[in-house]
């Protein structure tokens, strides 16, 4: 035969007091007051009799499950990070995340059986990691049609109706440019911008990549400057930079610009091709990427001059946003936050 349960009526005889006051003391009831010797007392018993709280009780009588859905590709670097940030602010808030992955599915029906989790009363509310350039009208009117407080980390940069929660690309550009041409002998210098594509990138930007173009552009002309803009392609997961960096120093007759990098992926590719050719990274070459999905800084000799998109912090933002969905908190129509890079500082430029 199993052992009895304990249950919060056991906790409030043997603290002797009221279920209300264990319960105000398990969850911070407010307007009811309890006196630093009654919590002890209660703690005290919830100790010696090892009680746990009934969570399905507490479902029940809540309405809430205390747990959101964390949605996206557990193969992306990416969506690690930002269950980092998610995972650490949920604790904070006593909720809980059940994760959830497409795997073999198709995207849109992953989708909708986060739906069905909601209206199961399984997860509270949905966090996705989306593709910068996502926008999906269908998954969009689904959410709205069923009332699931939502919000999506990089999708609908461009489109009002939904939460998302984004990082300021325009922002991260101009404050590696900042950097980058910080010293006396750069100022002058037309900086370099370099956009790294892959196959299907030749024919469509997605949005992140236009923000950092169009900021790269507005950047020199407020100084007066020719934007000096090249593409280069990513086949298999390497970049070919020998005839690029050749014909830069041809054109330069020697003294190379600053280079800005769209994605530090391909930057251990760009330092293999400078020892090559001799040139010294953070001397006669000063590099820079505009986004560190890889943590190529921590990885490249010499360490690699970056801004970060934080997608730790977006996911804690993210969370916040649900909470705030759930408690009606949130201000007006659903609406976009920007959360800005962070400089990493290194010795390539």
């Amino acid at each position: 035969m199993g052992k009895k349960r304990v249950t919060s009526h056991d906790v409030a005889r043997l603290a002797g007091v009221s279920r209300s006051v264990v319960s105000a003391v398990l969850n911070g009831t407010p307007g009811i007051g309890v006196s630093v010797q009654t919590r002890e007392a209660v703690l005290r018993a919830i100790s010696e009799l090892n009680y746990h709280v009934d969570a399905q009780a507490r479902s029940m009588k809540t309405g809430r499950s205390m747990t959101l859905a964390a949605f996206g590709d557990t193969r992306h670097p990416l969506f690690m990070r930002l269950l980092e940030g998610m995972q650490r602010e949920s604790d904070a808030r006593g909720y809980h995340l059940l994760l959830c992955s497409p795997g073999l599915r198709q995207s849109g029906e992953a989708r909708n059986g986060l739906l069905d989790l909601y209206h199961q009363r399984k997860i509270d509310g949905i966090i996705t990691l989306d593709e910068t350039s996502y926008r999906s009208a269908d998954w969009a009117d689904k959410v709205k049609e069923a009332g699931v407080p939502y919000a999506s980390v990089e999708g609908y940069a461009e489109t009002e109706g939904i939460y998302s929660v984004l990082a300021d690309y325009c922002g991260s550009v101009e404050m590696a440019l900042d950097y980058l041409c910080r010293s006396e002998a750069a100022a002058d210098q037309v900086p370099v911008y370099v956009e790294i594509y892959h196959g299907t990138g030749a024919k469509r930007l997605n949005w992140a990549e236009k923000n950092r173009r169009n900021a790269y552009r507005s950047w020199c002309t407020r100084r007066g400057m020719k934007p000096q803009m090249h593409r280069l392609e990513e086949r298999e997961g390497r970049t070919d930079w020998l005839d690029w960096l050749t014909g830069l120093q041809a054109e330069t007759g020697g003294v190379l610009p600053p280079v800005l990098v769209n994605w530090s992926s391909a930057v251990p590719d760009l330092y293999r091709t400078a020892r090559h050719l001799g040139l010294d990274i953070g001397g006669s070459l000063r590099i820079m990427a505009a986004d560190n999905t890889i943590q190529g800084d921590r990885l490249s000799v010499p360490t690699l001059s970056c801004v970060e998109i934080p997608y730790a912090g977006m996911g804690e933002a993210a969370v916040r946003c649900i909470l705030q969905q759930l408690e009606e908190q949130a201000e007006g129509s659903p609406g976009k936050l920007w959360l800005p890079a962070v400089l990493k500082p290194g010795e390539s430029a």
